[in-house]
């Protein structure tokens, strides 16, 4: 008679099983970095709901983002997809959403009048600076839970891996 229990497909089936039976990994897919970079946009989210104001918390990221790249004189929406890393169409969306907030106004380019250029209204104006009191206030409050110098790093090294260099060597 043969020992099935020896045989390979047992062996794995038994080495499953023990690894389920030691409870969950401590690598593996809940705690790859994706998995934790996700953990912080969700923190991010919750953080800024609390921070922002009422009146623009239905706006999204990518509203925030575009008004915070859009500059005094005005900018082409081709100009802000490509700053906010999304694309023409969806830009056009998120600008025809800002303008019904009363947060941006279209204008003709004066420098070739069939290109058109975006421009923060004052509320725009106003949204923008609320946003970034809320992420100077969420920052701040992240380097009081984990420390300056670590929250320093932290910084420096989502710059480093984000592509934007900093310091002597940009």
């Amino acid at each position: 008679m043969v020992d099935e229990s020896r045989h390979p497909r047992w062996q794995l089936l038994r080495t499953a099983t023990d690894r389920v039976a030691a409870g969950p990994p401590t690598e593996g897919p809940s705690t790859h970095v994706l998995a934790r970079l996700e953990a912080l946009d969700r923190r991010i989210a919750a953080d800024l709901r609390r921070l922002l104001p009422a009146e623009t918390r239905e706006l999204r990221g990518s509203h925030g983002r575009i008004l915070d790249l859009i500059s005094e004189s005005g900018t082409r929406p081709s100009t802000l997809a490509g700053g906010a890393w999304i694309t023409k169409q969806a830009v056009g969306k998120r600008l025809r959403e800002l303008a019904e907030h009363g947060l941006i106004s279209q204008v003709a380019d004066p420098a070739d009048r069939r290109a058109v250029l975006v421009r923060r209204t004052p509320a725009g104006d106003r949204v923008r600076q609320a946003a970034v009191g809320a992420i100077g206030a969420m920052e701040a409050e992240w380097a009081a839970d984990v420390g300056d110098e670590r929250y320093a790093t932290f910084r420096a090294v989502l710059d480093e891996l984000g592509g934007r260099r900093t310091g002597p060597s940009a």
